[in-house]
């Protein structure tokens, strides 16, 4: 009830100063909220959240302070790191050296007459004491690289909310396993790969010498390069997860993220010849596809997906598992098709060192004439039933591609390693039967705790309604 006569509220000062405290006109012209009922949980618990929790002004020359003394416990971690690696440097030399090339310590001191062993060449006194700082900082920095994902959460800490800060912390290990990922792939697949090509592309021409200082400018470089992109997939994650982007709006400019992973791979590569950037930049196009495929399949901004998902999802549950079972039982597996291949092309891929990335190559090749397809649709303004079977058939097409790729290995190991189970048939009725069981498991385990989380968001709102 109201007295008749009374002023309306924007007519009393006293009321205008008052109604100040529980609502505000957003400072872009949008409408007006209520601060009084505003979810302090920010994106993460609800739209319209005015702050974060913890969040305070601060004067710039505090945050530049901040910024520079985070960035200094980094820089002294990786320091530490490549000064406990620099002693043993030597033997990560000869380990990494001799993983790629031919010959051994034992041999390389005096090579015999008629040896095929690349021996390190020092052509300036100083190159061993360089190559030995090279690996040691490498070191450094695979290990720096969590430590710099946490010091810029808890720079950024105090304007985040409590969803963002666990997404946030969990990328931390995140970080250091992917890196080490990266190495690996760069290790077990890229380097060797290039060496072969390195080597058959000079010894027509030239006698081979390795020199120390400029191999290890290569190893290094596309070891740390590796480490690097391979953070892609957690980037991409935290940013779809926190609401700075989403995944829909990435997908809608991946040509753009084509370009600039093309620019990145050709610009800080040492491969003049163009074999390195073409790998990496592949390799990054293959780390953002996939992660785009993750965040499509889990229909969220997260990578675990929701109850609701899973049951979703459920149809997928017996087919996959019948695959698994398919692929344990003794039933005959599709050979390669290596050899159906034509001359021209099994050719150029032995002669440039790529027949270990036949399935790497034949699935971006399958993919990418997908792609080429898409991309006709939507130039040729096509119907948009059809663009959007195209846009979702993505998800399927991507995978399929890599699949049929492998069957294109000259010696598909997985292959071999699956004929090798010939589990016998009542084991794989178990296998099967176990699979479906663990996915409806996992269903009923992620119902509880979202009852969980709901019955104690629900709580924690009584509590706040009480102290009001």
């Amino acid at each position: 009830m109201t007295d008749e006569g009374a002023a309306p509220p924007g007519d009393d000062p006293d009321d205008s100063d008052a109604s100040r405290g529980s609502s505000e006109r957003r400072s872009d012209g949008g409408e007006a909220y209520d601060v009084e009922n505003v979810d302090p949980y920010g994106p993460g618990g609800g739209a319209g959240a005015v702050g974060a929790p913890d969040d305070q002004e601060m004067p710039l020359d505090q945050h530049i302070e901040e910024m520079i003394r985070r960035l200094g416990v980094v820089i002294i971690i990786a320091a530490l790191v490549s000064g406990l690696v620099f002693p043993f440097a030597e033997y990560l030399i000869n380990f990494l050296w001799y993983s790629f090339l031919p010959g051994s310590v034992e041999v390389c001191p005096v090579p015999p007459e008629g040896s095929d062993a690349a021996c390190p060449r020092v052509f300036h006194p100083l190159a061993l004491m360089f190559a030995r700082l090279k690996v040691a900082t490498l070191a450094g920095f695979i290990m720096a690289l969590p430590v710099m994902v946490y010091e810029s959460y808890l720079f950024m800490k105090p304007g985040l909310y409590p969803q963002e800060r666990r997404y946030y912390l969990a990328s931390v290990p995140t970080s250091l396993i992917l890196a080490f990922v990266g190495v690996g792939f760069a290790y077990l697949l890229v380097l060797p790969a290039l060496f072969f090509y390195f080597t058959g592309y000079t010894e027509q021409a030239a006698e081979v010498a390795f020199s120390l200082t400029e191999t290890f400018n290569l190893i290094v470089m596309m070891m740390g390069f590796f480490a690097l992109i391979f953070q892609i997939p957690l980037l991409i994650m935290l940013a779809v997860m926190m609401g700075v982007t989403t995944r829909q709006w990435m997908a809608d400019r991946r040509l753009y993220f084509y370009g600039g992973f093309a620019t990145i791979a050709f610009v800080f590569s040492p491969d003049p010849t163009g074999m390195a950037p073409i790998l990496v930049a592949v390799t990054m196009v293959v780390l953002f596809e996939g992660t785009l495929l993750v965040l499509l399949w889990t229909r969220e901004t997260s990578p675990i997906p929701s109850a609701a998902t899973l049951r979703a999802r459920r149809p997928l549950a017996p087919a996959t598992a019948l695959l698994a079972g398919y692929l344990a039982s003794s039933t005959p597996l599709p050979p390669t098709y290596y050899g159906a291949l034509p001359g021209v092309v099994t050719d150029y891929l032995a002669a440039n060192g790529l027949v270990q990335q036949t399935p790497l190559l034949i699935g971006v090749v399958l993919g990418g004439l997908y792609e080429l397809v898409a991309y006709s649709a939507r130039t040729n303004d096509a119907s948009p039933r059809l663009q959007r079977a195209l846009s979702r058939g993505r998800a399927v097409v991507w995978p399929l591609a890599f699949v049929v790729g492998y069957f294109g290995s000259p010696n598909p190991t997985l292959v071999a390693r699956a004929e090798s189970l010939a589990l016998a048939p009542t084991r794989v009725a178990v296998l099967v039967v176990g699979l479906v069981v663990a996915y409806e498991l996992a269903i009923v385990v992620k119902d509880w705790r979202e009852g969980a989380a709901e019955a104690s968001e629900d709580a924690d709102d009584g509590d706040d309604g009480d102290t009001l």
